[in-house]
């Protein structure tokens, strides 16, 4: 019965460990927010200035579906992460009471 304690007891560092992640940080997350814009600004000015060249135009395919993958990542990532933190704690807590409840055999 110990090693399946100290089992989950490890389990929830871990997850305590990955809730301080840098990721779920707001001003990481401010940050990189930060960062997207001064970057998404300066490819609009360099579209501008580019805009002559057809090939320009063309890499706007590519380049308008990777920001906004970018921007979507920057702000829904903590909460998915946040949300499967949570559920694996309530799936460990829902284990440790099967453990209890079940008699050794």
């Amino acid at each position: 019965m110990e090693n399946n304690e100290t089992l989950s007891e490890s389990f929830k560092k871990e997850l305590d460990a990955a809730s301080t992640n840098t990721i779920l940080d707001p001003a990481y997350r401010k940050k990189k927010l930060v960062l997207w814009t001064v970057r998404t600004t300066i490819s609009v000015i360099l579209y501008v200035i580019f805009w002559k060249y057809n090939w320009v135009k063309w890499s706007l395919l590519l380049t308008i579906p990777l920001s906004l993958f970018s921007l979507f990542t920057i702000i829904v990532s903590p909460y998915l992460l946040k949300r499967k933190i949570e559920l694996t704690r309530n799936k460990i807590d829902e284990a440790e009471k099967l453990m209890t409840e079940t008699p050794d055999e």
